[in-house]
């Protein structure tokens, strides 16, 4: 009797997880892959979501494109050829200098709490240790396979499609015609020659 009794109290606190474990399993687990495809996408993505063509894509179309920017930057090759390609080389892109990003800076400034908090008794230090590990794992690794950048930081337009290209030249134009035209208006009939100016 009392070892049923044990087994239900047992059961019954597996069954019922607080909300922090969950938050900390999820993280735990979500680190490593959020790191490595928000380092390897990151690039692609600004130059796509700049395109209305990719914007008016529907979900599976989306799917489509980040299979093609998974498989393109690992291997070289795409699934789908109909949708963008990140690598048109068909060789994968390596960049042993993309190893240091944003990723690993935040994985080393965790794994480095993880080590001082141990010491000093800080909240969640194992935790954040543990996360700080994946981070720098998944962080260096999309960026081995991230693309090279501009000393600058800016994206580059290689495998821009001279559609995106015309299109943020329509909108420059767009807007300079805009500021033009929202210049201080001045009616010919109040303009005073000997100022120069609508002043009198």
């Amino acid at each position: 009797m009392a070892r049923k009794r044990s087994r239900r109290r047992k059961a019954k606190k597996n069954g019922s997880k607080s909300i922090k474990s969950m938050i900390r399993q999820v993280v735990n687990k979500g680190s490593a892959p959020l790191a490595f495809w928000q380092q390897l996408s990151e690039k692609d993505y600004q130059v796509l979501n700049a395109d209305g063509n990719y914007r008016a894509l529907d979900y599976l179309g989306k799917l489509k494109v980040a299979s093609n920017i998974l498989t393109g930057s690992l291997t070289g090759r795409v699934l789908f050829s109909d949708q963008y390609n990140p690598q048109p080389g068909g060789q994968p892109r390596i960049n042993p200098a993309g190893i240091i990003n944003k990723w690993v800076g935040i994985g080393v400034a965790g794994k480095l709490y993880g080590k001082i908090g141990k010491s000093m008794k800080l909240p969640e230090a194992s935790m954040i240790d543990r996360v700080g590990s994946k981070l720098i794992f998944g962080g260096a690794v999309g960026g081995f396979f991230d693309p090279p950048g501009n000393p600058g930081g800016y994206v580059s337009t290689a495998n821009v499609t001279p559609n995106i290209m015309v299109q943020n030249r329509a909108q420059t134009n767009r807007s300079f015609a805009r500021a033009q035209s929202n210049r201080s208006y001045v009616p010919l009939d109040s303009f005073d020659s000997s100022t120069g100016s609508a002043f009198r």
